[in-house]
Parts: structure tokens; C-alpha cells; sequence
């Protein structure tokens, strides 16, 4: 053997390992019990791990007891009191012995057995591999760090370098792993409602790997306070407090119900301070504009849109400040943003603001059931999602995309009813009528994914039948179930009444998986068009209709929806049957009539309207005249027949013969053998063709341009509206 580096005898005479630093007895750190049962094993010798730590050494014995000059000779020589000349491994005077070569263990004097001096050195390279392994690993740095020091984490049984820990105590069958509810923080609210605590709902939740390597090793930036500039933005006010808080309380008696993700408590507290000169906050600056500039504009005065506006310009200032963390505040922003893009002209597209926020609500966890933190952050927190929920749901089936995030995927409970004191009182609280709504909108979903998903085989008759009927029941418990909020009549009577109707419609009329809808489905399509139209009818007689894309995609359908009805109706006659849909006659027309008057009030404030408006009124006037007509054959038909009877003498009554069908021509080259059925001027006026013989010609396209208007008002909307 040959000597070893020349820097090896300063090493040994240096090295000592760090005493272990000492804790009161009342302060001493035990580690949980998840730690010290599930802790991964280091790939250690055996030998350092059976060695015993030093006792501790007090805080007084540390400051007296003064360090030992530690020897640099080997045990042999120390005794023989010869100098020691440090060859690698053994000594010369070791040699010459015929003895091993070992010295005294550094530090504490904890056994009076020698240590070889290559034992000591495997021992220190060990521990240097060790700390590169960890610093490679989970990106800590401990050499520098004295022995037993705590780390980030230490002691967290959800940190996140103990992931394997906590996926073999979920796997053993844990609470955590299937309870379903996750247990509460000492001293805190749990948010879930008994009611809605059901193992069905959460299944057994495991950490989300993805998630926890995202944050722990893109070194992702941590919430940060946000900034506050020198420059301090405009703060645009109305005439006087009362006037803002009376067009505040518009946003909530309306939008309120509908999505309640800004808590109406505290943004009038902080109404109160902007109007008292105070400069608020960028998140509270931002939500205070955009909130009044909705309330501007859902008001019923066109004058107002120039305020509204301006409002909106005001929020834009401090919005990006508002959306630089990933947090439920950003969140709120969106969800803003998304409202105030439905009911305005300008702005960006709606869809890319949900896609948006989605992408930020699902990597927030929201659509999980989480732990516990107190009761005001997880009720708003439900809230925010749930109407994310419900916005996503109505924007999509309108647009005929794809739904932003599946219902598999989500288990956050539901909010629970607490009035804006945070009182909760089931059934009559504010809460109320957002919790049914969004009951409602879970249906509506299975709904859409049912009967609108292209990518599934058509169901057989018998399949469909059972499947419609279940939703059926389902709405109609939800209908009858439905609570009466006193304080809002409006929205827990009538407003029920317009959703159950448009998602009927929904159910019943034509779909891709339901392309030839039966007899029950049409007469209920009928129903819910005509429900649907009168509820707009009433808002425009009242001069409370909301000129948005939304009104005229739903009147748009509910109208197209009846002549569609019709047209089946028309069909079912000329092939001998009764009519499959017997409405009321006057109730029906009327319909008609209203969806030609709204679609053309809705073109002069928006233009190309009025060419959707043209096209509704010539296919409902072509449709009503030939449905006249086949009245007045039939009419006629039956006169002759009587007349013929009276004249004739009784013969044995014959078999009746359904009238032959009309042929069918190719569209390329339509040949007409009879001028066509004219028509009608006015729906209320239809024109009554004589007894000239005749036989009109009904538009052979005419079923396939109703169906799949559906499609092209879909394109076109999107299209003009930028959605």
C-alpha cells in the first residue's frame, strides 16, 4: 500500500463529525407516526445504521465544556508514546507489530472500542455520496446544514418527496382513502352538508402526482402579494352612493341567482369604502368596475351602454394585476370577464374566457373535494366553480361544442345554502335558487352528452324510449321539488319554469343521436317551444328583455322547434294519419308570431339579424299555407263525399285508400306541376287557395333546412359574435 494524498493527515486530524444540537425535554421534535412507520429506507450500511446517535449534550455543558486537542496518532503508538508516521492503512510501528492499525473514534467518547481509520474515511465519502444523492434528488442542499437541523417540510406527512408513504397508506385502506369526506383541520368548519356526503360522489381520492411535481419542481413562482403602483388608477364613481348601490343590487337580484361567486356582504362593504375616497386594492378596483359595468348593461336602458363601457375600459387597467396568481381572485376575475362578454357587443370571446378559467379551476383543485381550511374560503370557493359549472354548460350547448370538463371528473361537493351573514338555512337563503339551478344544470348535462355526442353508435329504439323517460322523471322531480324563495318569487317561480322548458327542448327535439325524434318527442317539443317563448314574451312586453346572443339563439330555437312540429304534422296527414302534435291553435300562431316580432326588434340593434329574421318569417309563412291548404282539401274531400252519399243509393262502405304521396324530386332540378301554394302575407292571415284543382307543391327541402338550421344558426353566431 502507498500513502495516501498529502492532504489526508490534515484531513483525519480535522475530522470530527457535528455534534447533535440539543432541545429542551418539552420542545423535543417526534416525528408523526406516518413518518416513523412509513419512512422510505436509504440504501445505508448496516454498520451506520446500528450505530447509536450521541446522548445530547445541554445548552450549559456546551457553552463550558471547552474542545479537546484530538490526537493524531494511531492507538498503538499512542500507548508506546512513539510518534505515529500516518501510513495508509496500517503504520509502520503497527507493521513492525504485527498489530491492525486503529484509532479512537472522534467526538464524544460513546464506547471504548477503536474504529480502523479506513472505516472512517468509507464512512465520511458515504455521507458525502448520501448528501449529493439527496441534493440530486429533491433539490435540498444539507451539507452545509448542521446535523439534525429541521428541513422544509420535515415532519409534514403531506410533503411532497413522501409521496410513496402516503400511496401505501391510502392503498391499506385508510380514512382518507374511502371516507367521503375529508376530515376537518382542528378548529375549523367542515364545508361539507351532510346531505351531500356520499362515497359515490368522491371514491377514493389519491394524491395527484402531476400536480405535486408541477409545483415542487418546475419551480413554479408562489403566490406573491400583488403590487401596488405608484400610479394609481382612475376610479370611475356614479352620482352618489345610493345610486351605485341601487345599481349593484340589480346585478345581484339577477346574476346573483344565477352565478353567486362575488359575495354581495363584502362587495358592498367595499362600495362603501371606494365611495368614502378610499383607493382600493387591484383585485377589489377591477371587480368593482366590471360588476357595475354588468349591472349597466342588463338594465333595460339603452342609454347606459356608453357607462357601461367606460366601466369596463376602467376594470381592463388593473385586470392583468388581478390575474398575476393563480388564485380564486384570478378566478373571480374571469368569470367576470365571461359575464360581461355575454350581454356586451365588445370584448373577448366568451369561450376562450371559460376555456380559460377551467384550465385555472382544474389546476386549483376546484373540481375536487379537498381538505378543510375554514368555512368562508371553501364556500366560495364551491361557488366560484359551480358557476363556472353552469356558464360552461349553457355556452356550449348553445354553441354545439364540446363540454369543458366531464362530470366523471368532478367531486367538489356542492355549496351549502348560508345566507350572506353566513347563517345557513336550507331552503330559504340566498344560496336557494343557485343550488337548483345548479342541480338542474348536472341533468342538463347528462342530457347533452347523451343525445349530442357524434362519436357514439345510435342507441336502438327501445334503448332511447327508457333513456328519455328516465330524464323525463328526473326533470320532473326536480321541477316539483324545487323550493319557493319568498324574497326572489320572481326567480323561483317563472325562472324555473323558462329552465325546465329549455331543457325539455333539449331532450326532445332533433339530435345526433336522436335524428328522428317519436310521436311523444315531438308533441313535447312543441310544448316546451311554446313555454319557452311565452317567458321572452312577457320579459319584451315588460320592456325587461336582455338583447343578448343568448335570447336570440333560445327564441331562435323555440320558433324553428314549432315549425318543425308542424311540418311533422303535415307529413302525418298526407300519409292518411292524425296529426301527431294537436296544439292550440291560437296559442300556437301566436307563438309565430312573437319570434317574428322579437327577431326583427332584435335586428335593429344588432345588425344582420334581420336577415335570420326574414328567412324565420318565409319558412313559417310557406309552412302555414300549406298546412291551410291540406285543410281546406280535406274540407272539400269531405263535402263530396257527403254529397255523393245523399245522391247515391247505400252501397257496402269500402276500405278507405290513403292518398297517394307526393314524388319526390331531385332539388337540382325541381319541376313543379301546379303553381305553388300562396303565401301568406301575415301568419295571422293565411290565404285560402280555392276549389281550382290545384295540388301544390310542398318545398322538398324543407324538413331538412328546419333540422339542421340548427347547425348553421350554431356557425353563423359564432361567427358574427366572435364566440
Amino acid at each position: 500500500m502507498t500513502n495516501r494524498d498529502p492532504d489526508f493527515r490534515l484531513q483525519l486530524g480535522k475530522f470530527r463529525l457535528d455534534p447533535v444540537p440539543s432541545h429542551p425535554p418539552h420542545s423535543a421534535p417526534v416525528p408523526p407516526p406516518s413518518i416513523r412507520t412509513a419512512a422510505p429506507t436509504h440504501p445505508t450500511s448496516s454498520a451506520t445504521l446500528q450505530q447509536q446517535p450521541p446522548p445530547p449534550i445541554s445548552p450549559s455543558q456546551s457553552h463550558t465544556v471547552r474542545a479537546k486537542r484530538v490526537s493524531t496518532a494511531c492507538d498503538f503508538c499512542r500507548k508506546r508514546k512513539k510518534k505515529c508516521d500516518f501510513r495508509y492503512p496500517n503504520c509502520s510501528g503497527c507493521t513492525r507489530a504485527g498489530v491492525r492499525c486503529t484509532i479512537a473514534p472522534p467526538g464524544p467518547q460513546v464506547a471504548s472500542a477503536s474504529v480502523p481509520r479506513d472505516q472512517l474515511e468509507n464512512l465520511q465519502n458515504r455521507v458525502q455520496w448520501l448528501e449529493e444523492v439527496i441534493r440530486r434528488k429533491t433539490g435540498i442542499a444539507v451539507a452545509d446544514k448542521p446535523t439534525g437541523s429541521a428541513l422544509d417540510g420535515d415532519g409534514d406527512p403531506d410533503w411532497w418527496h413522501q409521496l410513496p408513504a402516503m400511496v401505501i397508506k391510502l392503498s391499506r385502506g385508510s380514512p382518507l382513502g374511502r371516507s367521503a369526506v375529508l376530515p376537518s383541520t382542528p378548529g375549523t368548519i367542515s364545508s361539507a352538508s351532510p346531505s351531500d356526503a356520499s362515497p359515490s360522489a368522491i371514491g377514493t381520492e389519491l394524491p395527484n402526482v402531476g400536480e405535486i411535481f408541477r409545483d415542487k419542481l418546475e419551480h413554479r413562482l408562489p403566490s406573491v402579494a400583488r403590487p401596488v403602483t405608484s400610479a394609481i388608477p382612475r376610479v370611475l364613481r356614479l352620482a352618489s352612493l345610493e345610486e351605485a348601490e341601487r345599481i349593484a343590487t340589480q346585478y345581484f337580484d339577477s346574476m346573483g341567482f344565477q352565478y353567486p361567486f362575488i359575495h354581495r356582504a363584502e362587495f358592498f362593504d367595499n362600495l362603501r369604502r371606494i365611495y368614502a375616497g378610499e383607493v382600493p386594492s387591484p383585485e377589489v378596483h377591477c371587480c368593482y368596475h366590471i360588476t357595475i359595468a354588468i349591472a349597466l348593461l342588463i338594465g333595460s336602458a339603452d342609454s347606459a351602454q356608453a357607462q357601461a363601457t367606460e366601466f369596463y375600459h376602467a376594470s381592463n387597467e388593473t385586470f392583468p394585476t388581478a390575474l398575476q396568481n393563480e388564485d380564486l381572485m384570478a378566478l373571480r376575475a374571469l368569470l367576470s370577464v365571461g359575464l360581461y362578454t355575454m350581454f356586451a357587443t365588445s370584448g373577448p370571446s366568451v369561450w376562450h374566457v371559460l376555456g380559460t378559467a377551467l384550465r385555472l379551476a382544474t389546476s386549483l383543485g376546484l373540481h375536487k373535494v379537498r381538505q378543510s381550511t375554514n368555512l368562508v374560503d371553501d364556500e366560495m370557493a364551491k361557488r366560484a366553480f359551480w358557476s363556472l359549472y353552469n356558464l360552461d354548460r349553457l355556452i356550449a350547448s348553445t354553441l354545439g361544442r364540446p363540454l369543458g370538463i366531464a362530470d366523471e371528473d368532478i367531486t367538489m361537493l356542492l355549496p351549502r345554502e348560508f345566507n350572506d351573514d353566513w347563517t345557513e338555512a336550507p331552503g330559504a337563503s340566498a344560496m336557494t335558487i343557485p343550488l337548483q339551478v345548479i342541480k338542474l344544470r348536472r341533468i342538463f348535462s347528462r342530457v347533452y352528452r347523451y343525445l349530442y355526442s357524434t362519436n357514439q353508435p345510435t342507441p336502438t329504439p327501445t334503448e332511447l324510449a327508457l333513456t328519455l323517460r328516465h330524464f323525463r322523471q328526473e326533470l320532473d322531480d326536480w321541477r316539483a321539488n324545487a323550493p319557493v324563495y319568498p324574497p326572489a318569487l320572481l326567480y323561483s317561480t317563472s325562472y324555473y319554469d323558462y329552465l325546465y322548458a329549455t331543457t325539455l327542448l333539449l331532450l326532445y327535439r332533433p339530435s345526433p343521436r336522436n335524428p328522428t325524434p317519436d310521436p311523444t318527442s315531438i308533441v313535447s317539443c312543441g310544448n316546451a317551444s311554446i313555454q319557452v317563448i311565452r317567458s321572452y314574451w312577457d320579459s319584451y312586453s315588460a320592456g325587461k328583455l336582455k338583447w343578448i346572443w343568448l335570447t336570440l339563439s333560445q327564441i331562435y330555437f323555440a320558433g324553428i322547434t314549432i315549425l318543425w312540429c308542424l311540418n311533422q304534422n303535415f307529413h302525418a296527414v298526407n300519409d292518411g294519419h292524425l296529426p301527431v302534435w294537436q296544439a292550440d291553435e291560437q296559442m300556437m300562431r301566436r307563438a309565430i308570431q312573437a319570434v317574428v316580432i322579437i327577431l326583427e326588434e332584435y335586428g335593429k340593434r344588432r345588425p344582420g339579424v334581420e336577415r335570420l329574421a326574414e328567412t324565420f318569417r318565409q319558412q313559417g309563412t310557406m309552412l302555414f299555407s300549406h298546412l291551410a291548404y291540406q285543410q281546406q282539401q280535406q274540407q272539400q274531400q269531405q263535402q263530396q263525399q257527403q254529397q255523393q252519399q245523399q245522391s247515391a243509393p247505400p252501397l257496402p262502405p269500402a276500405p278507405p285508400q290513403p292518398p297517394p304521396p307526393p314524388p319526390l324530386l331531385p332539388p337540382s332540378e325541381p319541376v313543379l306541376i301546379a303553381p305553388p301554394v300562396p303565401l301568406a302575407p301575415v301568419l295571422d292571415d293565411v290565404l285560402l287557395v280555392d276549389a281550382s284543382g290545384n295540388i301544390p307543391v310542398m318545398d322538398p327541402q324543407l324538413a331538412e333546412q328546419l333540422f339542421y338550421s340548427y347547425d348553421w344558426f350554431q356557425e353563423e353566431m359564432a361567427t358574427y359574435y366572435t364566440l
